[in-house]
């Protein structure tokens, strides 16, 4: 059993041995689904309702939108929140457990810069009124619509691409 545990790792070793160690793995793109693109319009419907994933999705779609610019596809990226995670976005953060405040601050700081770079935020009408949260206390990057519903309807039939998230 010792010779050939022996031989299988030295035959491993040999293997390994042909492999060139400059070799990089090829990189990826999305050339076919660009090609002829110099903009991308998307809308993301946002219901997740759990602050870490939230703040992974806003990362994310930070990512999309680096990857599309550096696709030389200038991205237009709208994010409306539906539902409970609308309370993710105010500034008094009212309702958040203390065990998810600084999930929450890393969302709102995302956000934040995310909107600097041209990312438009919304927040639903309709799920702010079930949450009592006001409009005015949304903070700044992100406006209110009076139905996200009918905001992703309005945006598709603009050319944006629906991407559900929830």
């Amino acid at each position: 059993m010792k010779g050939l545990r022996g031989t299988i790792i030295a035959a491993a070793i040999a293997v390994a041995a042909l492999v060139p160690t400059g070799v990089r793995a090829e990189r990826l793109n999305d050339r076919a689904a660009l090609a002829g693109l110099h903009v991308a319009k998307g809308i993301f419907l946002v219901n997740v309702r759990k602050p870490i994933a939230v703040a992974h999705l806003i990362r994310v779609i930070g990512l999309t939108a680096r990857e599309l610019r550096a696709q030389k596809v200038a991205p237009r990226l709208i994010v409306v929140f539906i539902g409970p995670d609308v309370a993710f976005l105010t500034r008094n953060r009212r309702g958040i457990p203390y065990t998810e405040e600084r999930t929450v601050a890393t969302i709102q700081k995302e956000i934040a810069g995310l909107a600097r770079q041209g990312i438009r935020f919304q927040a639903c009408g309709v799920a702010l009124h079930g949450m009592d949260v006001r409009p005015s206390a949304l903070i700044a990057p992100v406006t209110p619509v009076e139905n996200g519903f009918i905001s992703v309807i309005g945006y598709q039939e603009k050319g944006y691409a629906l991407i559900p998230v929830g």
